[in-house]
C-alpha cells in the first residue's frame, strides 16, 4: 500500500476559535447529530463495496465486511477479490494494524494509506468524525451548516475537515479534507441515504481525488446489522483467528 501523503505535526489554530482541544458547543452538537447517520449502532456489522474509477475507463471493485464496536474500534475483513481473502484490518482509535496470512504477526500501518482508489484504510474503518476531531466553529451556506473540524491528534489522517450538514435533517452532505499546508486534497459527497436496521443511514459516498481529477471511488454500504461483537475480537492476537 502506498501512502497518499506524509503526516506532519499540526500546531496552528483556526482563526477565531479557542485553544486546540476545545470545541464550540453548538458545532459539537451538530457534529454529533450528523455522526448518527454514519454510526447509528453501538455494535454492528456492515458490508462495504468500493468501486474505483480512473481516467481511461479502468474500474476496480473490492468488498469488505466491517465489524464495529462503539465509535473507535473496528475490524475490516477483506471478502473480494478472492486473492485478498484472509486479510484483516484492526483499528483502535487512531492506531491500525493489518493481518495477512503470509505474515507471522500483524503489521502496524497508517489509517491514511490507500486501501483502494481514493478510499484510505481509515475511510472504511472509521464511521465517526467526533472521535478524531474537535468541532471548532459553525457557519451557514444556504440550507446547510458548515462545521470546521480540527484534528485532535497530529497522527489523524487529515488535520482539518469542513463538513456540510443539512439544516433540516442534520444529514451530512459533503466533507472536504485538508492537509497541514491548508491544501484541499479530497472531497466526499454523501450521495444516497436509505433505511437499514430500522435506521436512516448513509448508503453511498462518492470520494473525489482533487489532486488527480478524474479519479473517483464510490463507497456503498449494505446489510447493516446489530451484532454483539465480542471484546476479544478487537485485539491484534485475535486477527485471522475468529
Amino acid at each position: 500500500m502506498k501512502s497518499i501523503i506524509a503526516i506532519a505535526v499540526f500546531c496552528a489554530m483556526l482563526p477565531g476559535t479557542g485553544r486546540t482541544g476545545e470545541s464550540d458547543p453548538r458545532a459539537a452538537s451538530m457534529l454529533a447529530r450528523a455522526d448518527v447517520f454514519r454510526n447509528p449502532i453501538e455494535s454492528f456489522s456492515v458490508d462495504v463495496e468500493l468501486t474505483s474509477f480512473a481516467p481511461g475507463g479502468r474500474t476496480d471493485i473490492s468488498r469488505f465486511r466491517v465489524f464495529g464496536k462503539g465509535s473507535d474500534r473496528s475490524i475490516v475483513e477483506f471478502t473480494f477479490p478472492q486473492t485478498e481473502k484472509g486479510k484483516y484490518l484492526l483499528m483502535l482509535r487512531d492506531a491500525m494494524w493489518i493481518y495477512m496470512p503470509t505474515a507471522s504477526r500483524p503489521i502496524r500501518i497508517s489509517p491514511l494509506q490507500r486501501l483502494m482508489g481514493q478510499a484510505s484504510n481509515g475511510d472504511v474503518a472509521r464511521t465517526n468524525f467526533s472521535i478524531d476531531y474537535d468541532a471548532k466553529s459553525v457557519a451557514e451556506d444556504g440550507d446547510a451548516f458548515v462545521v470546521d473540524l480540527l484534528a485532535k491528534d497530529p497522527a489523524v489522517a487529515y488535520n482539518r475537515v469542513r463538513l456540510w450538514i443539512d439544516k433540516q435533517s442534520y444529514e451530512p452532505r459533503r466533507a472536504d479534507f485538508y492537509v497541514v499546508s491548508g491544501k484541499l486534497i479530497k472531497r466526499a459527497t454523501y450521495r444516497q441515504y436509505g433505511t437499514m436496521a430500522g435506521r436512516r443511514v448513509v448508503t453511498e459516498v462518492v470520494i473525489d481525488d482533487l489532486l488527480r481529477p478524474g479519479n473517483q471511488t464510490v463507497m456503498r454500504y449494505a446489510n447493516l446489522t446489530p451484532k454483539e461483537n465480542a471484546e476479544k475480537m478487537f485485539t491484534k492476537d485475535a486477527l485471522g483467528k475468529w
